[in-house]
């Protein structure tokens, strides 16, 4: 994703601020959830309320606005609410229709903005007995780190000339753009809650020549759906998320019929068809079945359990496809455990976290659970009997399809909490590669997707939420979208239409919107037997929906494209048996059989000097991975031995175009690729060679014989490759001793800082490790340059662990840099990681350091310690609510209390959990984000409803975790660690009590649907004390602040 990066003083732009710091980074981020919380949690401008300077009842007004949308454009929603009814206009083209000014109405207008160019939005609104007002909120969404919004105010004109204001929509008291009310791009799918039919496809957005249809909408009794299949009748079957599968058989009109075929199976996420029986991954069972119809009756009758896992169900057993091997192919998420049978012939072996210093409280994030190699791709023949693991290192693929070409292909998830964190990893469309560790870890603990044992993506799609993915294979579509990867977004409501082009030996990708709406939480795809695109909507209890997808065009529609592998899978899936003819015809180019990954012969000068001489990430990972299958002892001299002269070539192993190879180079990739697998071969015979290899090789450096950019980017590549082959040597083969750590030092500090930002990352890692007494020093000029989030994180989470080299200017340096951090966007990692981080710092710091420094941590890192002002124990006063408090709010804008704000937020218990106080003498807590800044981000209805109610609106990524044990016990709470086999959470923040849980107890991990911000905090405080209260949040604190003011 792009970095994220102060904003410059003195611009205009609307891009994004950071919400709040994200309560208690683990426990309280979300006690102030934003405005219907975004993915990215940021807030949005508040509108104003608009109308013309002559504007009489019964008289139309027309308003307009200009805008210059972003050039590329992921999502866009229309929230309009106006006195009386509007007409809504983008480009020449109606939107649609608002009415009302309680409650915005809103439009999916993705498909209408024109990114890159200057649009036109209009508004005419009539109002019958009173003049015509109207407020706007126009979203824009560019990806994870630019998202903008248009906004009515004075600079909009209505019937041509100037707009007045008539102040902003959060000043009165039903403001039709409050949190409860309000639903952004991200939260789309939560219109779909509660309704009582599937959204008209009428409203959706497709390209030129599609057309959708609503085919069913599903009754109350039918349930929400998650997965669909056809069956060799062309009758359909459709998984229910709670439990279940339907069958419906259409005619000319429609559903004509619709049966339940099973009612036990849960939360069936993958159906398959094939080999004469219906396979069903079902997820809540945790258990993969066939079932069969063995009597011919129409009926399943017999269920054989092929597969059981452990693990967790949230990323969990998701869908299956039929490989064109005739062999099934799994996709599962990273909270399901590795089957017990896996295969020792399997592909991906000898995985590892693989990470220099692994980080305490990986444990206690989202995904803290999980076990390597995380989600994973599995491979299994028909009958159960092998089971093969083909990748991993992923977080959670939802499903995997196949091109024509047998290359497989899936769309991975991010972890949206990790957005402006150093270890985010976006969603991303990944080529997978048989034996591929794609390097998603738990936690901190994820590779960076330029390391040389991962690959990189082939296209990375910024915000979404992945589901099903197919091909076009079979539609009758023009033949450019025969051959796309669809891919369906859930949260967003769309899909996506990817264009692959071949690169080496994998492929590069393009975008585009192929059908989206509002709400159109999709959850799966496929290509019926009519050649068009079925898909459906549900999930989450949401009201679901059946939609087909055909092309009416006039462009040209080829033939059904059938490539040979769907035509033998449509035979399989009717029950055929094998056609070798046809097996042999499809199988020339697919990877497992031109990947067979032989054993190395010593003397093979093809190998050494020809496949394993490649930086093309996917021709090295085959030709380490066929090294890696051949006993050490058989090639450990050999390799140590290299490099020598090494012939220059325009092919890789398997005929595809490599890059090409720089004559000159020196810097062989047959030597770094063979020490590379001798590491992860796990081989310490071989430690003491290896570091001296890499130790006696020169650097790295420019030379004016080549192209700088060729030059840079391969510089770049053996700089990374050979800091990572000493990263393993000491991960796997033991720490260095005292004299290689010596060495290693001596070869690694005259390299830092380094011209690369990558190298740096790597640099700064080993520099830490070895214990050098320059990295502090040499640290602190990066950290004073850096803008992006990412950076000002990086470098103070690896110096936390430095022990030598500070002064009282390089502590400075890291903690002004996490406080320029913190007022960057970011998600819940983000700030989490920003607070420990800080917590570790000072931790690490003396009495007389404190001292020095001068600087409000001291106070921060005592505040635990501080006593409290002497404030009696908080009475019951009232049981308060929002209507008792909201027609007061006015009163806050002048004469409240600066003591007695200060009084409130102790008798509030606020300061337990946050700095409130820039006054060191006032007591503060590192354990939450600073409060000090929330007044210029959220209204006051706004922070006293989220106050009053934290559990009313929370966003699927800020929940605790809750843990259910084996015995029926249920806790939870913030884990604070995880330590000799047990994890240690804290149910209460505001107390010091721990409860240890041991990790063989933990029957599942759940996020809990309650808020650990408390709920009744106010109800101690008389009127005037959460007045006064509320006026310090809005003030930042500031005794002069008009607030204070008689």
């Amino acid at each position: 994703m792009p970095r994220v990066d102060a904003p410059s003083p003195g611009s205009s732009t609307l891009t994004v601020k950071p919400i709040l710091r994200l309560l208690f980074a683990a426990l309280l981020a979300y006690a102030f959830p934003p405005l219907a919380p975004a993915q990215v949690v940021n807030r949005p401008p508040v509108p104003e309320w608009i109308s013309a300077a002559d504007s009489r009842p019964n008289q139309p007004v027309t308003f307009q606005k200009e805008f210059l949308a972003p050039a590329t454009l992921l999502k866009s929603v229309l929230l309009g609410a106006t006195e009386g009814t509007a007409e809504v206009s983008l480009n020449g083209v109606r939107v649609g229709e608002v009415s009302g000014a309680v409650k915005a109405t809103g439009f999916d207008v993705t498909g209408r903005v024109k990114p890159g160019q200057t649009n036109v939005l209009s508004v005419r609104v009539l109002n019958a007995t009173n003049a015509a007002s109207l407020a706007v909120l126009l979203e824009l969404n560019a990806d994870l780190a630019r998202q903008s919004w248009l906004i009515s105010d004075a600079t909009w004109r209505a019937n041509t000339q100037p707009a007045r204001s008539l102040g902003r929509t959060d000043a009165r008291t039903n403001n039709p753009f409050a949190p409860d009310k309000a639903v952004d791009a991200y939260n789309s799918w939560k219109l779909a809650s509660g309704a009582a039919q599937a959204t008209d496809p009428a409203s959706f957005t497709l390209l030129p020549g599609f057309k959708a249809e609503l085919i069913r909408s599903a009754r109350p009794e039918e349930g929400s759906w998650i997965a669909l299949a056809f069956d060799p009748q062309g009758r359909l079957t459709l998984s229910r998320e709670k439990k279940g599968l339907l069958r419906l058989t259409m005619d000319s009109a429609g559903v004509s019929k619709v049966e339940v075929i099973n009612d036990t199976l849960l939360e069936c996420r993958g159906l398959l068809y094939a080999h004469g029986a219906l396979y069903a991954n079902a997820n809540n069972s945790k258990t993969l079945v066939r079932l069969r119809d063995s009597k011919g009756t129409g009926q399943f009758d017999e269920t054989t359990e092929l597969l059981k896992t452990d693990g967790g169900v949230g990323h969990g057993r998701n869908h299956l496809k039929l490989g064109p091997d005739g062999w099934l192919w799994i996709a599962h998420g990273n909270n399901v455990q590795l089957p017990r049978n896996i295969s020792t012939n399997s592909p991906l072996r000898n995985f590892a976290h693989d990470r220099l210093i692994p980080c305490p409280w990986d444990a206690g994030m989202f995904d803290g659970d999980v076990t390597l190699p995380a989600g994973h791709i599995l491979r299994m023949k028909p009958d159960g009997s092998e089971v093969q693991l083909w990748a991993g290192g992923l977080r959670n693929p939802l499903d995997v399809a196949f091109n024509e070409h047998g290359d497989l292909f899936t769309f991975d998830a991010d972890m949206e909490w990790d957005v402006g964190c150093p270890w985010y990893m976006p969603n991303r469309v990944l080529h997978v590669v048989p034996g591929a560790d794609y390097g998603r870890r738990r936690g901190t603990g994820r590779w960076p997707a330029w390391y040389p044992d991962t690959l990189p993506s082939v296209v990375d799609i910024g915000l979404a939420s992945p589901t099903g993915v197919i091909f076009g294979h079979g539609a009758k579509f023009p033949a450019k979208y025969q051959k796309a990867l669809f891919l369906c977004d859930w949260a967003y409501g769309r899909i996506l239409a990817v264009h692959l082009t071949p690169q080496g030996a994998s492929y590069t990708g393009t975008s585009e919107l192929f059908v989206g709406g509002r709400p159109m939480n999709v959850t799966d795809a496929c290509i019926g037997p009519d050649g068009a695109m079925w898909f459906t909507t549900g999930g989450r209890g949401t009201q679901s929906g059946l939609y087909r997808v055909s092309y009416t065009g006039t462009d040209a529609v080829a033939t059904a494209f059938l490539p040979a592998d769907f035509e033998y899978e449509l035979r399989v899936a009717r029950g055929g048996g094998l056609d070798s003819q046809l097996l042999g015809t499809i199988s020339t180019n697919l990877y497992f059989k031109r990947d067979s990954s032989t054993i190395v012969a010593l003397k093979d000068s093809d190998f050494w000097e020809r496949q394993l001489n490649t930086r093309v990430p996917t021709d090295a990972l085959r030709a380490r991975r066929a090294l890696e299958r051949t006993p050490t002892g058989q090639w450990r001299d050999y390799a140590l031995e290299l490099p020598r002269e090494v012939r220059v070539v325009d092919k890789n192993i398997f005929g595809f175009p490599s890059a090409p190879k720089l004559q000159s180079s020196p810097y062989f990739a047959a030597m770094e690729n063979a020490l590379l697998s001798l590491v992860r071969q796990n081989d310490t015979n071989a430690k003491q060679a290896i570091v001296e290899k890499l130790l006696g090789l020169p650097w790295p450096v420019w030379s004016d014989k080549l192209p700088a950019q060729s030059q840079r980017s391969e510089l770049e590549e053996t700089q990374i490759t050979r800091l990572r082959i000493l990263s393993l040597c000491f991960i796997r083969l033991g720490p260095p001793d005292d004299a290689q750590r010596k060495a290693a030092l001596n070869w690694l500090e005259p390299l830092y800082p380094n011209a690369s930002p990558r190298v740096n990352e790597m640099l700064v890692e080993l520099l830490v490790y070895l214990r050098s007494p320059q990295v502090v020093a040499k640290t602190v000029p990066l950290l004073r340059a850096a803008t992006a989030s990412e950076d000002l994180l990086l470098y103070p989470f690896y110096l936390r662990y430095a022990r030598d080299g500070w002064t009282p200017d390089a502590r400075r340096a890291v903690f002004d840099a996490l406080d320029r951090a913190e007022r960057l966007p970011g998600g819940r990692t983000y700030f989490w990681s920003i607070a420990n981080v800080r917590k570790e710092l000072l931790a690490s710091l003396t009495p007389e350091e404190r001292t020095a420094l001068g600087r409000s941590e001291g106070a921060r890192a005592s505040a635990a310690k501080t006593e409290l002002p002497a404030v009696p124990p908080p009475r019951f006063v009232k049981d308060w609510k929002l209507a008792d408090l909201e027609p007061r709010l006015a009163e806050v804008g002048k004469g409240r209390s600066h003591e007695g704000a200060r009084t409130a937020l102790v008798a509030a218990q606020c300061v337990h959990c946050h700095r409130v106080s820039n006054d060191p003498a006032f007591p503060n807590s590192v354990i939450g984000p600073e409060l000090l800044a929330v007044g210029a981000r959220f209204n006051r209805r706004d922070l006293l409803f989220h106050i009053l109610e934290p559990s009313a609106v929370i966003d699927e990524k800020f929940r605790q975790p809750r843990l259910l044990l084996t015995d029926g016990d249920v806790v939870t709470g913030m884990i604070e660690r995880e330590e000799g086999g047990k994890l240690f959470v804290r149910p209460n923040p505001l107390e010091e009590k721990l409860v240890e849980v041991p990790l063989t107890s933990i029957r599942e991990r759940r996020v809990s649907e309650i808020s650990p911000m408390p709920s009744g905090l106010l109800n101690g405080l008389r009127l005037e004390q959460i007045l006064d209260l509320i006026a310090y949040l809005e003030a930042a604190g500031d005794p002069k602040h008009r607030n204070f003011q008689p």
